[in-house]
């Protein structure tokens, strides 16, 4: 009976089935296939001998990881870049979208999601190189700016100490878009009808904000912060591959860019595998436990 009820909705759905097996099959050939490349990490691993040729050293490389002092920046950089980002960048989405859901003009609001939208769909390639034309403090776009007030432009791209807040403003400014939209359209889910009755109640505009939107999006935030932590190991690489440079690397080196040196540079291919187990492990554990705070806190999850 079961089965059979299976395979009349597989029949019913076919076409909706026919559309998912490219991703199915994108899925299987770039993220569960790789999974097998995580022998590398016990093994001292050789281009020539191969995975079942290559020795076996158990967990050699991990203790390496946590003796090289610049692993360990890399994951400093990685965890206080994410905590910024998760901090600013979630805050600023958000307020975005209870900004638009104010503007009562329709024309002119569709037009203000669509300009911050459009980053969203540049590559990193394109943005990195147009901040760094901007940011030449010879001859960019603020080079000007500073010489009206009598002031030399400072290298944000080369400065350590400004680094991390250039890669927060750039990640905003081409990611905020597309949450915004997500945030937008849960709040245009809200039942008119509380809004009604919070204005036969004398709410007025900050009450009905704080009593009846955030409440109506509480969790469409409480996913997207989940989600959010549980990438936050893993975000970043485009964008700081393509802005940093060894000026920065105190601050701004996280460990998709430290695996990529150690392969490219060193052909530490056992030791970068180890580096991106232990993050995946990472990624991991934090979307569990945030997920199940959440929970706990909330009632709310995404499982």
């Amino acid at each position: 009976m079961y089965r059979s009820r299976t395979l009349a909705n597989v029949m019913r759905f076919k076409y909706f089935y026919l559309m998912l097996i490219p991703v199915v099959v994108w899925y299987i050939l770039f993220c569960y296939y790789p999974i097998y490349g995580l022998v590398m990490a016990f093994q001292d691993f050789s281009m020539g001998a191969g995975y079942w040729r290559s020795p076996w050293v158990g967990l050699k490389h991990f203790y390496e990881l946590f003796r090289d002092a610049y692993f360990l920046r890399a994951f400093r950089n990685t965890a206080i870049i994410a905590l910024q980002r998760l901090a600013f960048g979630s805050t600023f989405e958000i307020v975005l979208a209870l900004l638009l859901n104010e503007v009562r003009h329709i024309s002119f609001r569709k037009t203000v999601q669509t300009i911050v939208y459009l980053p969203h769909f540049l590559s990193w390639v394109i943005v990195a190189s147009v901040f760094v034309t901007m940011l030449n403090p010879e001859r960019g776009l603020i080079a000007p700016v500073f010489a009206l007030f009598g002031a030399k432009a400072p290298s944000l791209l080369t400065d350590a100490s400004i680094f991390r807040p250039v890669l927060i403003v750039t990640d905003i400014w081409k990611s905020a878009g597309f949450a915004t939209i997500i945030y937008v359209a849960a709040i245009a889910g809200i039942d008119p009808t509380l809004y009604e009755a919070a204005v036969i109640d004398g709410a007025g505009r900050w009450r009905q904000l704080w009593n009846v939107t955030l409440p109506g999006i509480s969790l469409t935030v409480t996913i997207m912060i989940i989600i959010y932590i549980g990438q936050s190991m893993t975000w970043g690489f485009d964008q700081i591959y393509n802005l940093y440079n060894r000026l920065v690397y105190e601050t701004g080196d996280i460990i998709d860019t430290y695996i990529v040196r150690s392969v490219m540079g060193d052909n530490k291919f056992s030791y970068a595998a180890a580096a991106g187990m232990f993050r995946s492990v990472i990624c991991t554990s934090l979307l569990l436990v945030a997920n199940f705070l959440s929970k706990r806190l909330t009632g709310k999850g995404i499982f």
